[in-house]
């Protein structure tokens, strides 16, 4: 499962870029200043657009965050509670995109009979920390949905899809798949998983808790009929957690592994409390770049 025949192809259209603009343009979400962002993604016709805050607006985020919490009082509108991540774009979203939206994604599916049978029509897509908004972005565009949920434990990275989602539809006056928003903490391991045929996720894996509640959903969904896809970009620290609770979780899962596929890396300016310095996952220039993805089939489980 970790070596699906659909995760070989992405290497071969693997180092997709940010198309160049000629201006940059300036949106205001809950006034945080937002720059429209056009990432190409091999497996569609155009590229995308997201909205990722400025360096200014990652600023402000971070202050929030930082924020003590007796400065927090009750005349203070609060943007982000806890996580300024989902604010920029990453690596792993473009490759997890390409993933679930290359033909052979959909129709080669395994063995298993039930996900079979729902391929057959578009099947449904359940999209977990969403971020930017990217994957559910492609999945919109690609038109191989019935629907897409994307999901966030934070308000902002919805109003950032939402916005973006509004900026990708046809001059022709047609609409990509409607993205339905919604928030949802993993680790609130009381609320039940949504339900959908397809559950992804793209780089969440910050810290040692969030691995483990995500190793924990993967099987909630797997035992339910859903197939999982998992993207992780270089050196982030709840991938060790995740592998090990997985593995702990289910016996039959003691040799799944992530699978290296060539992805690209992001660009823009990042706060350095978001993104350290040294970090693998920004340039200058778009750069080859490893990033982890899993494709996990029901039956493995």
């Amino acid at each position: 499962w970790n070596s699906h025949p659909s995760i070989n192809k992405l290497a071969a259209n693997a180092f997709s870029t940010s198309t160049p603009a000629a201006a940059t343009i300036i949106h205001s979400i809950d006034n945080i200043p937002c720059r429209e962002t056009k990432i190409s993604v091999s497996t569609l016709h155009q590229p995308i657009t997201i909205l990722e805050a400025t360096l200014e607006g990652q600023d402000k985020l971070v202050d929030e965050v930082l924020m003590l919490d007796e400065e927090r009082n009750q005349d203070t509108t609060v943007i982000v509670e806890n996580d300024p991540y989902g604010s920029v774009l990453w690596p792993a979203a473009r490759t997890v995109s390409e993933h679930i939206t290359q033909e052979s994604f959909l129709t080669s599916n395994g063995d298993d009979t039930a996900t079979n049978q729902k391929i057959q029509s578009k099947p449904t897509l359940l999209e977990l920390g969403t971020g930017t908004g990217l994957v559910a972005l492609a999945a919109s565009a690609s038109y191989k949905y019935e629907s897409i949920l994307a999901t966030d434990y934070e308000s902002v990275p919805l109003k950032l899809l939402d916005a973006a989602y509004l900026l990708n539809q046809n001059n022709d006056g047609t609409s990509t798949t409607p993205i339905v928003t919604s928030l949802f903490d993993i680790c609130n391991l009381s609320v039940p998983l949504p339900p959908a045929d397809v559950v992804c996720a793209a780089d969440i894996l910050y810290e040692k808790s969030t691995g483990i509640a995500l190793a924990k959903r993967c099987i909630e969904a797997l035992e339910r009929g859903s197939r999982v896809v998992i993207g992780c970009s270089p050196g982030r620290p709840g991938r060790p957690a995740f592998l090990e609770e997985l593995r702990r979780l289910n016996p039959k899962m003691k040799d799944v592994d992530f699978v290296d596929v060539e992805g690209t890396t992001c660009s823009g300016d990042r706060n350095s409390l978001i993104c350290g310095e040294g970090s693998s996952s920004i340039s200058d220039e778009p750069e080859m770049l490893l990033v982890a993805l899993m494709d996990l089939m029901p039956d493995c489980v």
